[in-house]
């Protein structure tokens, strides 16, 4: 790898670090008032935007030096970028919420998966009531609904007596870089410069 191009991974890596670690600041500051609606626009919609965005401007910028940009490149660009801005995001992450806001940020993710499990059972109350499921199919989800509720109560638990721990968001970073990693290749797609083939009569 060119020195340039380690500069350059090394600095929009950084850049997009810093700008991801808005979103756990965020969280922190309206997390517990937020709706799942919000939530989702913000942390899922909004997210995705603004780092395919800078993600794949930044990787078109590196490519326009270059009159051929195969695919290699491209992912691999996109990928290290990536790959070091969630490096950062986990380091700050772990400060925000490990070392600072533990409880807050056992509070605000438990009420959001017991929100999800709510509008789960939502669904399937207005499905019963139109005649979906007879009774024994619906009091069979029911069970699974408590016993999905227990489990997410027991896991928060647990975290909060246990702690966070210093490698919890390591963790969560090793999972997601496999999924970085694919959609890395998606986005290489249309990033990548082809070779022109010239044919001669």
């Amino acid at each position: 790898m060119e020195k340039q191009e380690k500069e350059f991974i090394l600095n929009k890596g950084l850049i997009l670090g810093l700008v991801l670690m808005l979103f756990p600041i965020i969280d922190l500051f309206y997390g517990l008032d937020m709706s799942l609606i919000n939530f989702l626009l913000i942390f899922v919609l909004l997210w995705i935007i603004v780092y395919s965005y800078l993600v794949v401007k930044w990787s078109r910028a590196y490519a326009s030096y270059y009159e051929i940009f195969p695919f290699k490149d491209a992912f691999r660009t996109l990928f290290l970028i990536s790959a070091l801005s969630f490096g950062v995001l986990t380091v700050g992450k772990t400060l925000l919420w490990t070392v600072f806001s533990t409880d807050k940020y056992i509070e605000i993710n438990m009420n959001r998966e017991l929100g999800l499990l709510e509008m789960y059972k939502s669904l399937i109350d207005a499905s019963y009531t139109e005649g979906a499921f007879n009774n024994e199919q619906y009091e069979e989800k029911i069970n699974d609904y408590e016993s999905n509720r227990n489990v997410i109560l027991s896991k928060w638990e647990t975290i909060r007596y246990e702690g966070l721990g210093v490698t919890y968001f390591l963790q969560i970073l090793i999972s997601v870089l496999f999924f970085v990693s694919i959609y890395s290749a998606i986005l290489a797609l249309f990033v990548r410069k082809k070779e022109k083939f010239i044919t001669i009569n």
